[in-house]
């Protein structure tokens, strides 16, 4: 084999060694971003579940695990952010467990809106806030409540439908 096809084939094992470990270490372009909330219930939040900011996905949930020691807030949710583009998440921000809907699961939602702090750092921990949505079992036990409501009033209008029935047919026959 002569000198040329050597370096020729050499250039291209390097080139296939670069892009290989490349792969391995992780997407080239991606800005990977570690961050960890604390919160006072877990709300049947799930590893693999949504974070999002503004409405859109950024990332996803790596780990939720309770931690008795810290008794004001033991759920300890670990989040891995990976946007494609370089986001600046400012260190004031505010994390909140969301309902995504009646069948949706539980998500965290990052918001911004007040935050004006430095950027969050890798491994930085995100302030929470008390979750107001109801969980999938609460809204399914408030649509049982309104039915069962719904259902005794139209019993009480049947009932009162009867009753003018019966009452005008016995004035009609006198």
């Amino acid at each position: 084999m002569n000198w040329k096809a050597i370096r020729v084939l050499s250039l291209i094992t390097a080139v296939c060694a670069a892009l290989v470990a490349l792969l391995f270490i992780g997407r080239p372009f991606s800005h990977k971003l570690i961050l960890k909330a604390y919160f006072i219930d877990g709300r049947d939040l799930r590893p693999g579940a949504r974070v999002r900011l503004a409405g859109v996905d950024i990332g996803s949930v790596e780990s939720v695990r309770v931690r008795p020691e810290l008794k004001e807030a033991p759920v300890e949710v670990v989040m891995v952010l990976k946007p494609t583009y370089e986001l600046k998440i400012p260190n004031d921000s505010v994390a909140m467990l969301r309902n995504a809907g009646l069948l949706g699961g539980t998500y965290v939602a990052i918001d911004i809106s007040g935050a004006m702090g430095p950027q969050l750092q890798k491994n930085g921990t995100l302030k929470t806030a008390p979750t107001t949505d109801a969980t999938s079992e609460e809204m399914l036990k408030k649509i049982d409540e309104v039915l069962k409501k719904k259902e005794c009033d139209l019993e009480q209008f049947k009932a009162d439908v009867a009753a003018n029935r019966s009452k005008s047919s016995t004035t009609s026959h006198h």
